[in-house]
């Protein structure tokens, strides 16, 4: 997705009907109830994620699609609507891409500002993931939201890989 299309979302507030039936049809109670504690940027992007994964540009074959869609739908739930202001986000999108060392360097957990944001954005798969465990979710779903960013190795499985790279790509 491109970044003016990311900034543009940061301003909308919902997802329209084929989007929510998508998610519908993938998450269960306990995974809309994550779903829905995304900002709507966070959602679509997603979204936009599942998507992908589902269109005819991915060969899926092999993979097991239903956990892979769900992951791809919460991958990104480890960071909490409302926890980091919209210029925040863009801050840490800018220094992700072009000073990525920083984020370690300047990242510490607090309550708001720049520091607090890339925290959340260094650590925002551990604690999804952490949340997703605590509501039941598969253990697949949640290995999958805990594991992706990190780097692709020979123990990747192939869901793994699949989300990374669509995660990457949109």
């Amino acid at each position: 997705m491109a970044v003016g299309q990311r900034v543009i979302n940061l301003f909308r507030r919902k997802l329209n009907k084929v989007d929510r039936e998508l998610v519908e049809s993938y998450l269960d109670e306990a995974g809309l109830f994550l779903f829905n504690q995304m900002s709507f940027s966070d959602q679509k992007h997603a979204v936009t994620v599942a998507r992908y994964l589902l269109s005819e540009k991915v060969d899926t074959q092999g993979a097991n699609l239903r956990p892979l869609i769900k992951g791809a739908l919460l991958h990104d739930v480890g960071k909490v609507k409302g926890e980091i202001a919209w210029w925040n986000r863009i801050l840490v999108g800018l220094i992700r891409r072009f000073f990525p060392r920083l984020r370690t360097k300047w990242g510490k957990r607090g309550e708001g500002g720049l520091n607090h944001a890339l925290y959340v954005d260094l650590h925002h798969p551990s604690r999804g993931a952490y949340m997703a465990e605590s509501l039941g979710i598969d253990p697949t779903v949640v290995s999958l939201i805990k594991h992706h960013h990190d780097e692709p190795n020979e123990r990747t499985n192939l869901e793994l890989a699949l989300l990374q790279n669509a995660d990457a790509k949109n």
